[in-house]
């Protein structure tokens, strides 16, 4: 996820801050028409795509980039001044083809007006960490009912022998759950999974 800023007068963007994989770091500064996102942001359009891997208009310089690094889905929404005027976007991409895209843009949307004031005021990672949370909580719908008891497992200090012992399935099959959980939850580890799951409310 990402906060750029946007000059409508020279047509570039900047990334002003990041949460998560990162992408571009910020402080990049490119020409808005080297992104898809922000080429249609700058527009006054939301950007979305569920599948960027089999769309057709996906295809602009830092696209490639987004791809390489292994993101196959994404959605961006403008950040507009008193005036009206696009000033900025909130961006999020996801490792998995995700056909909720416009839905989550949909979402975003609303949260313009707090990410201007988040922009002008340096408080930027402050917004994009409620932005994050709000993407932890969205993955809530998503666990399935393995991956939810594995997630209890973890939670107790289970081992991944002893989760496979518990649910009856081989150590690998509960290492594949558990890559799959991470993802979902943006986590590395078990505790950082732990920690995501109680801030979504996956856990009492």
């Amino acid at each position: 996820m990402s906060v750029a800023r946007i000059d409508l007068r020279t047509s570039r963007f900047e990334i002003a801050a990041d949460a998560g994989a990162e992408l571009l770091a910020p402080g990049t500064a490119l020409p808005l028409s080297t992104c898809s996102y922000f080429a249609r942001v700058a527009e006054g359009h939301a950007f979305h795509d569920d599948d960027f891997d089999r769309s057709r208009a996906f295809d602009r310089p830092v696209d490639g980039v987004i791809l390489a690094t292994g993101f196959h889905s994404g959605c961006s929404v403008p950040l507009r001044d008193a005036g009206g005027e696009v000033v900025g976007a909130v961006s999020l991409s996801a490792c998995r083809r995700d056909a909720a895209m416009r839905d989550f843009a949909t979402e975003l949307e609303p949260l313009a007006d707090v990410l201007v004031a988040q922009l002008d005021g340096l408080r930027i990672d402050a917004a994009v960490r409620a932005l994050r949370a709000v993407e932890r909580a969205r993955s809530v719908e998503v666990l399935t009912a393995r991956e939810q008891e594995l997630l209890e497992c973890l939670e107790e200090g289970l081992r991944f022998k002893q989760v496979a012992r518990r649910l009856g399935i081989s150590e690998a099959t509960a290492k594949t759950h558990a890559r799959n959980l991470f993802r979902k939850l943006d986590a590395t580890s078990r505790a950082e999974a732990v920690h995501a799951a109680r801030e979504c409310g996956l856990l009492g």
